[in-house]
């Protein structure tokens, strides 16, 4: 339940970021164009005490196309899948329950580090069906709260790249080794897109991306269990024709040059 006054937040480094995409996405649903409709995102940045004009210009419609194609995969894996799992990795103060909003039979778990979570539990609670964990993904034991039975869905949005490519390689070792089967989607950025925006993130939040990925086999050989289902670079996503009409033109032409083309791919992986 929201609480009627602005809370205070102090987060750093890879934390603070999920400022970033919170105002990205409060943005967006105060758009004539708006393609998530997240309202409770809007909801939830208006009762935080912070300066987002800090975190302004970090690309904030490309943040929304990537969250808008994560929740259309998901929604594809629960129509086949009513009964399954869903683990949201690195979840911060995202809204992806509310917007799915999921069927009953679905157990879904938000997880990210105890500080985010402090916060998180100040705008949604546990419930029958919906769990918080607060652990960083990368610890692991997590996973032994959830059961393994039914197939999941695993999404991590804007948070790979903060860990190196051995913990990323870890991380998806356990998870096909603990579920059955299931699918996971994430994003990936190329070391053109992270070298251009190394000293802006760090200088606004202290925050590096370690992971960088320039050809998406390097993915495909991290575990042997995954096989790729798409790999959609985020100027040729079907989302964009959402976009005002310059902001269309601009990632169009962009999407014709290498370097730009790659900045940010979204892969989903089945196994």
């Amino acid at each position: 339940m929201v609480t009627p006054k602005p809370h205070k937040v102090f987060l750093e480094k890879e934390m603070e970021t999920l400022l970033i995409t919170l105002h990205a996405k409060a943005l967006d649903s105060r758009s004539k164009n708006t393609i998530l409709h997240d309202k409770k995102a809007a909801e939830i940045a208006s009762l935080i005490d912070y300066d987002f004009e800090k975190v302004n210009g970090f690309g904030n419609n490309l943040m929304v196309i990537r969250a808008k194609q994560l929740d259309t995969w998901l929604e594809e894996f629960l129509e086949r899948y009513p009964n399954a799992t869903v683990l949201n990795l690195g979840c911060g103060l995202d809204t992806r329950v509310s917007r799915i909003i999921p069927p009953s039979t679905v157990r879904w778990y938000d997880v990210d580090f105890p500080e985010v979570m402090e916060i998180r539990k100040h705008f949604y609670s546990n419930q029958n069906g919906y769990e918080m964990i607060s652990s960083s993904i990368t610890e692991l034991d997590w996973l032994e709260q959830i059961p393994r039975t039914n197939p999941v869905m695993v999404i991590a949005e804007g948070v790979l790249e903060y860990l190196t490519e051995s913990e990323v390689k870890e991380l998806l070792n356990r998870i096909t080794s603990f579920f059955p089967h299931g699918q996971i989607a994430f994003d990936v950025m190329n070391s053109f897109a992270i070298q251009s925006g190394k000293e802006s993130l760090k200088e606004t939040t202290g925050a590096e991306h370690k992971w960088m990925v320039d050809d998406v086999r390097q993915v495909d050989q991290l575990n042997s269990k995954l096989k790729r289902n798409a790999a959609v670079s985020i100027f040729k996503s079907r989302y964009i024709h959402k976009l005002p009409l310059k902001e269309r033109y601009l990632y169009a032409a962009m999407g014709f040059i290498p370097s730009f083309r790659n900045m940010m791919r979204l892969l989903s992986y089945k196994f």
